[in-house]
């Protein structure tokens, strides 16, 4: 091997001491704690406006007025001015999020929140927006997809899970005291649109109703009525997709009347904090 080398392959321990110095004289280590600490803060994104729109869209009419701002005090208008109402619910979603975006990161941190799937985040997340945003029910498909970025088919798929876990324990109880409400004409924002209207061999009246879902929720409660009485009842119909008009039969409607049956129901389908329900 040459002279030239092997001097070549000489370490840099082996070299004098003051070269050393020499070659790192006036470098950082940037190993100091400001060095690494010291960071700009990230920047928290804003919700932006149209998401906001569609969540609070979604949230039933029969619960604007329970809607309220915890920062400021404020409570829904109800001034009939329609921009200043959509603001208002638009605030009122963006404080929710906040929330229920800080819950779920304090649950996960302190161990409460386990590793999850995407999927199982997808219907963890839909189920704190139902509970807290969107007054136990589901918005459409559509705006389902919207605000989870993803396609309209995965968004109902997402539903059906959600469905399929949380009904009997969510969705159905406030559904079914909501139906009560509009189908005996008490509600001041849904209910009677006409009285006789002719669908499927059969006469009934015609409700509006806060969401094309409530079709199933209604059949349903036809099911119930179907397992305590004798007798044919005719499935509902939604008859008209954009305003949420549903059909019931008059035999259905005169169960809805009866008050015993009412009773039995609410005592077996509680309202999720009568239940007690936190999973």
């Amino acid at each position: 091997m040459s002279t030239k080398n092997t001097k070549s392959t000489k370490k840099a321990s082996d070299r004098p001491v003051d070269d050393q110095k020499a070659e790192t004289e006036g470098e950082r280590l940037n190993a100091e704690p400001e060095d690494f600490l010291d960071l700009k803060p990230p920047i928290v994104p804003e919700f932006l406006d149209n998401i906001l729109l569609v969540f609070s869209k979604s949230i039933p009419a029969d619960a604007w007025s329970q809607c309220k701002i915890k920062k400021t005090g404020r409570e829904y208008p109800d001034d009939e001015n329609e921009s200043k109402n959509r603001a208002f619910l638009a605030e009122f979603v963006r404080e929710r999020l906040e929330m229920v975006a800080g819950r779920e990161y304090g649950l996960w941190l302190n161990g409460r929140l386990p590793f999850i799937t995407p999927r199982e985040l997808l219907l963890w997340r839909l189920r704190q927006y139902v509970e807290y945003i969107w007054a136990f029910q589901l918005p459409d498909d559509e705006d389902l997809a919207l605000i989870f970025n993803t396609t309209k088919l995965r968004a109902a798929g997402v539903v059906a899970d959600f469905t399929a876990r949380f009904r009997k324990a969510l969705l159905f109880p406030i559904a079914l005291r909501r139906l009560y409400r509009i189908l005996r004409e008490q509600d001041p924002v849904y209910g009677l649109r006409l009285e006789q209207e002719p669908h499927n061999r059969a006469i009934g009246p015609v409700f509006a109703v806060p969401s094309a879902r409530y079709v199933l929720d209604a059949n349903s409660l036809i099911g119930e009525f179907r397992i305590r009485k004798d007798g044919f009842f005719r499935d509902a119909a939604l008859i008209d997709k954009a305003e949420n008009l549903l059909w019931i039969e008059n035999g259905v409607m005169e169960l809805v009347a009866d008050d015993v049956i009412r009773d039995e129901l609410f005592r077996l389908y509680k309202i999720p904090r009568e239940a007690g329900y936190e999973g």
